[in-house]
Formats: C-alpha cells, sequence, structure tokens
C-alpha cells in the first residue's frame, strides 16, 4: 500500500512508491505514449482509445497515478502533438480517440500547431492524419491507396497492435501507388501536388 506521505505530487514510481513531480510524470508518459503511438500506426486501421493509453503509458514508464485520467492525458497528447509536429511526422494524436470512438478535444491542438482553422467535420481530418500515420509508419495500406479509415461505430473496431495482434498473420495487399497528402493539412493532394486547402 502506498504512503501518503510519498504521493503528494498524485505521481509515484510504481517500483520502490517514492513521489514523482507532475512534470516528471508527463514527460515519461509523453515518451511512452510517442511509442505506444508510433506502433499503433504500423498496422492499418488500428487506434487506441485515451484510457487505453493512460494504462499503457503508467506501465511503460514505471510512473503511476491516481489522478482521473481525463485530468492529465490532454496534456500527453498534446506533448506527443508538439513532438511530431517540431519533427515534421503527421500527428500520431490521431489514432488516440474516446469511448465514444471520436478524437478528443485536444485533437484541436494539432489545427492549432499546424496554423490551420478547426474544420466543421474534426473526425474527417482526423481520418486523414490516421492515414498519413499509417502510410509514414510503414502499415500496409490497401493497394488502391485506401481512403482515410474513420472509426467504425459498430463495435468492430481495431485496437492497439499490443492488444490485439494474434500468432495469425494477415494477408497483405500487393503495394502500389500511394495517395500523397498534405504535410500540413493531410487533405489528398490534387494531380497538380498543391493543397488547395493551405
Amino acid at each position: 500500500m502506498r504512503d501518503a506521505a510519498t504521493t503528494i505530487s498524485g505521481a509515484w514510481r510504481i517500483d520502490d512508491g517514492t513521489a514523482v513531480t507532475f512534470r516528471d510524470a508527463a514527460v515519461a508518459w509523453a515518451m511512452a505514449a510517442h511509442e505506444v503511438l508510433a506502433e499503433t500506426a504500423t498496422e492499418y486501421g488500428y487506434f487506441v482509445t485515451v484510457q487505453e493509453l493512460a494504462d499503457r503509458v503508467q506501465e511503460m514508464s514505471g510512473v503511476h497515478t491516481d489522478a482521473p485520467t481525463r485530468t492529465w492525458m490532454d496534456a500527453i497528447l498534446r506533448k506527443v502533438a508538439r513532438r511530431c509536429h517540431n519533427a515534421g511526422e503527421p500527428p500520431l494524436t490521431a489514432l488516440c480517440v474516446k469511448r465514444n470512438l471520436k478524437v478528443s478535444d485536444s485533437y484541436k491542438y494539432v489545427l492549432e500547431l499546424a496554423a490551420l482553422p478547426v474544420p466543421a467535420d474534426i473526425e474527417t481530418h482526423a481520418a486523414y492524419a490516421r492515414w498519413a500515420c499509417y502510410a509514414a509508419y510503414g502499415a500496409d495500406v490497401p493497394a488502391d491507396g485506401g481512403t482515410p479509415p474513420l472509426i467504425p461505430r459498430g463495435g468492430n473496431a481495431r485496437r492497439t497492435v499490443a492488444t490485439t495482434r494474434t500468432a495469425t498473420t494477415a494477408h497483405k495487399p500487393e503495394t502500389g501507388a500511394r495517395t500523397v497528402v498534405c504535410s500540413s493539412c493531410f487533405i489528398q493532394l490534387p494531380a497538380t501536388g498543391i493543397c488547395e486547402h493551405c
């Protein structure tokens, strides 16, 4: 059992129960979140819920908290979004959805970083961003380039690689030409290669 004196910050190291500042915990969680989301992006159509990501980052980092997920995960997703933006990576945070299978409000930060307006249909934008993540991280996208994957609502959704990977391997589609998307807004580029939205 944890001692209340060791958890003043609300976060602690699981191995010895020592208190961890929120700042240090957030850094550890953000690094783990980037790793989990990058792994998720290696399988086309996969995603992770906010709660699943929170559980995984705590386990991977060895830093836990009893604070409600809603009070700290947005900060972690924002750190990951900033890291992706600064590194020129597609926004991995598009792979993280709420229980209702929609992106959280923190996804708007991706648009803010890219200096883009919030579109009327943020889910479609997130779908294009997920597609860019899958393409960038080597997922086998459909041979025809596929369509940006909206998360299905019927419960047949795919989960993270670690929670669903089985011993069997799926048939891999033939590689073909991939659709090119804008690096700023992740909308498919026309044949001219010039984004009409940016």
